[in-house]
C-alpha cells in the first residue's frame, strides 16, 4: 500500500494571526491521528481509498484492505486518513480495534482502477456497526460553483437542515439541503463558491442550532463537497467531515462546544 497526496488542497478559512491553530481547529489531515503506511510495493492497478472514524464505541480503529493495515489508530469524532493506493480489485474491507486481532466489521467491495473512493465507519456496537462508501464519480460543478451535498452520520440526531450562509441570523432563510433522519444522504445542491459560514439545525427548528462553523469554510470553484454529520468522540453536539472529491479535507470543529 502506498500513500498519495490529494489533488487539491481544500481548507477552511480562518484570519491570518490564527493560521497556527488550524490543524488543532479543524483537525485536518493528520492531525490527532497516526497514520501507518504499510509497504507492499508492486502494486499493478491501482485505486485510491481513504478513511473517516465516525463510530461511537472505537476512539482509535485500524483500517485494513485485502488483509493490509492501511490506516492504524484513527481516532473517532469524524477524523480522515490521507489517500492510500490499494490493489483495484475486489477487495475485502476491515475495522478493527486499534490493535486488536479480530475485525469488528468487514464488507467486500470491487474498487475499480483508477477510481477514488471514500469510506466511512458509523453507527454503534449497541445500533449496529456500518461501513458507507462514496464513490468519488460526479461530474464537476460549474465554474464559480460548489455542488454540496449532506449525509447523516450521528445516530443519536433526528432530521437536520444545514445552512450555508454569510450572515448572523437565519430568520428568513431556507435550508441548504436537508437530511430527515439518521442514514438518509440529500441530494446535491449547486452554491457560488466562495466562503461560508455553516450551521446544522434539528429540521423545521431554526431556534435549535446544534451545530456552528462560525470561522468559515472555502469552498472552491468548481469543486463536489460531501458534508458528514458525525458524532464527537464525548458530548450530544455533532462535528462535520468535510470531503472535497478527489481532493483534500477537513474535520469542521463544532463551535459551541469549543
Amino acid at each position: 500500500m502506498s500513500h498519495r497526496s490529494p489533488r487539491s488542497a481544500f481548507t477552511a478559512h480562518l484570519p491570518p494571526t490564527r493560521r497556527s491553530v488550524l490543524a488543532s481547529a479543524l483537525g485536518l489531515v493528520g492531525a490527532g491521528s497516526a497514520l501507518a503506511l504499510t509497504g507492499c510495493g508492486g502494486l499493478g492497478s491501482e485505486a485510491q481509498l481513504r478513511f473517516i472514524n465516525a463510530t461511537v464505541d472505537y476512539t482509535q480503529a485500524d483500517f485494513y484492505a485485502a488483509g493490509e493495515r492501511v490506516a492504524a489508530s484513527l481516532s473517532n469524532g469524524g477524523n480522515i486518513s490521507a489517500w492510500y493506493a490499494v490493489e483495484a480489485d475486489s477487495t475485502q474491507i476491515a475495522l478493527y480495534a486499534a490493535g486488536g486481532s479480530s475485525a469488528k466489521l468487514t464488507e467486500t467491495r470491487t474498487l475499480e482502477e483508477d477510481t477514488y473512493t471514500s469510506l466511512l465507519a458509523y453507527g454503534s456496537l449497541a445500533n449496529s456497526l456500518k461501513f458507507k462508501f462514496f464513490a468519488e464519480s460526479n461530474s464537476s460543478a460549474d465554474s464559480s460553483k460548489t455542488k454540496v451535498r449532506v449525509f447523516h452520520a450521528c445516530e443519536s440526531l433526528g432530521g437536520l437542515d444545514l445552512y450555508l450562509t454569510n450572515t448572523s441570523s437565519l430568520s428568513g432563510l431556507s435550508p441548504t439541503a436537508t437530511v430527515t433522519e439518521y442514514g438518509d444522504i440529500s441530494d446535491f445542491v449547486s452554491v457560488s463558491s466562495g466562503l461560508y459560514r455553516v450551521r446544522l439545525t434539528s429540521k423545521d427548528d431554526q431556534s435549535n442550532v446544534l451545530f456552528d462553523f462560525t470561522s468559515q469554510i472555502t469552498l472552491g470553484s468548481t469543486s463536489v463537497v460531501t458534508l458528514i454529520v458525525v458524532p464527537r468522540s464525548s458530548g450530544s453536539y455533532p462535528n462535520i467531515s468535510a470531503l472535497q472529491e478527489q481532493g483534500g479535507n477537513a474535520l469542521l470543529a463544532n463551535s459551541l462546544v469549543s
